[in-house]
């Protein structure tokens, strides 16, 4: 089911390019998506940069995290594929540093991770998003690997105001 949403998408996005883009070249958008701080850049019609950082409290192998700091850059390609709605694909360099909850141990991790999602602009200055995350995270603490977790299927809701 899920090759099958994923090859739809990517026909889709092939296929998009008759539609007529709105300009996007320049746009600068600040927002939040999820539970971290973005800035974003259309540097063409077509291709973005993400720049976002967070301070969260998660879950990770059952062990509540006391203080997370999460950072990241990420690029991806858009396509309009119907007025003022793009569809987007990338990925997404993250990093975090956090304080383990139940022993107070401090540690590091990283990830790329890649995504799919559509962004629709409500007028020119303001859009919603979603995004399709599939990660492969790696977590250290205190030298020893705290983590690992492969193919972890995440979601994300966005907004941004664009000048």
């Amino acid at each position: 089911m899920i090759k099958k949403a994923l090859a739809v998408l990517f026909l889709v996005t092939l296929l998009a390019g008759m539609v007529e883009a709105q300009d996007l070249a320049g746009k600068v958008g600040i927002g939040l998506r999820a539970d971290t701080f973005s800035i974003r850049k259309f540097v063409s019609n077509n291709l973005g940069l993400d720049v976002f950082a967070g301070y969260v409290g998660s879950t990770r192998t059952g062990q509540t995290d006391a203080n997370m700091l999460g950072y990241g850059l990420g690029g991806f390609y858009a396509n309009e594929i119907y007025k003022d709605v793009l569809l987007e694909a990338g990925a997404v360099l993250h990093g975090w540093q956090g304080i383990d909850g139940t022993t107070g141990n401090s540690y590091t991790g990283a990830a790329i991770i890649p995504f799919i999602g559509a962004e629709c602009f409500i007028n020119s200055h303001f859009s919603l998003d979603g995004q399709v995350e599939l990660g492969a995270y790696g977590c250290t603490m205190m030298g020893n690997t705290r983590s690992t977790s492969l193919n972890v299927l995440t979601g994300s809701l966005g907004a941004h105001i664009y000048f």
